[in-house]
């Protein structure tokens, strides 16, 4: 099965976007243009290094640098600005350019760690959804990224870490990553909703000819969207994510409103066929909130739904975000629920919060309707 549909960059209504461009339509490009196809390697790996500038591509010459500018969308995302936390996380905030959506933002995050560096990207402006204790779904939904803006956003990210690498260390001296290693679709959006922009991303994520990223340092997290999670199996068997967040219907329903379409007994079977690799495992997003999904029966209504033998449990401290009307569960308490998980035989761990200083962390990315 294949979802994306190859676009002729000959005949194209829309102006293309350089990140999304992959090197065979590069090459129909410089031939349609009367130029030798080896420079389409040379501007993929001048893009691969970050640089989308044609100004800053030293060995392309000046009548070509001249055709990209005017006939692609070379940086179809603005950096607006960056954030950058005391434990060495760093925020980005994005304006789109494209069309009646210029000037809509969009955040990313990277998140350093001692053996590698994740790169958090969005996949729409805002969010389908309606998650009350997520800080994106407060935002509404507003756009759909294309393939080149959920790519930009990794290309302006490794650009940034090349000019200004990393100096943070963890609490032990080490030294934190300063390059990118994985992807992980967490930031705004839904990204099955999104799901053609999606795969042509992860596609372009994969390319050899490209970032050349594995697929298994690629994560997908979705709230439970069931026929897109099984096409995603047969086209892209990625890893997954799913924000469950409760393992009874009627408060995931209020948790998850996507669960009143796609609920839990249709959200197990559709895990139960997923794909998943050797030594992998599908994670399972649980906030703990204090008083809603955090008490005896909600322990027990997760051990009955985990596969432990194919999935195992992220608990998610709950950050903080203004007008929430909800509370975090206390450390001890998160940490005795996940030991409870252990000792049931299903592999649970507690994530550590990175960015809540600068309003990184997960659920609470939100970005301003317009850039100013």
């Amino acid at each position: 099965m294949r979802l994306m549909t190859e676009q002729n960059p000959l005949t194209s209504p829309d102006k293309l976007q350089l990140p999304a461009i992959q090197l065979p339509q590069l090459k129909a490009l410089m031939t349609a243009w009367g130029k030798p196809t080896f420079r389409a390697k040379q501007i993929i790996d001048w893009c691969n290094k970050g640089i989308l500038k044609p100004d800053e591509m030293k060995n392309i010459p000046g009548d070509v640098r001249d055709k990209l500018s005017n006939e692609t969308l070379c940086e179809p995302l603005t950096l607006i600005r960056r954030e950058c936390s005391q434990d060495g996380t760093r925020k980005y905030v994005f304006a789109l350019k494209r069309g009646r959506f210029a000037g809509k933002m969009v955040e990313s995050v990277f998140i350093p760690e001692e053996k590698r560096g994740t790169v958090c990207i969005s996949s729409q402006v805002g969010c389908v959804l309606d998650c009350p204790f997520c800080h994106t779904g407060t935002q509404g939904f507003e756009a759909n990224l294309s393939a080149g803006e959920i790519i930009a956003q990794v290309l302006a990210i490794k650009a940034d870490l090349r000019n200004e690498p990393l100096t943070a260390q963890n609490s032990d001296g080490e030294a934190l990553h300063s390059d990118i290693t994985h992807i992980v679709y967490m930031g705004m959006g839904e990204p099955m909703a999104n799901e053609t922009s999606v795969h042509e991303s992860i596609l372009l994520l994969m390319d050899e000819e490209k970032l050349n990223i594995s697929r298994r340092r690629i994560t997908v997290s979705t709230s439970g969207l069931t026929p897109q999670i099984e096409r995603l199996g047969d086209v892209h068997p990625v890893n997954l994510a799913i924000s469950l967040h409760s393992a009874i219907d009627e408060k995931r329903n209020t948790l998850v409103p996507i669960n009143r379409k796609h609920p839990l007994q249709d959200l197990r079977q559709c895990l139960n066929a997923y794909p998943v690799g050797k030594q992998r495992h599908i994670t399972l997003e649980y906030v703990l909130l204090k008083g809603i999904n955090d008490q005896s029966e909600d322990l027990d209504a997760l051990i009955q739904f985990v596969n432990p033998e194919r999935e195992r449990v992220n608990l998610i401290q709950f950050n903080v975000f203004p007008g929430s009307p909800y509370n975090g569960s206390s450390k001890q308490h998160m940490r005795e629920f996940a030991q409870q998980l252990i000792s049931k035989g299903i592999r649970a761990t507690v994530r550590r919060s990175r960015g809540d200083d600068i309003m990184a962390a997960c659920g609470q990315l939100k970005a301003n309707t317009k850039a100013d």
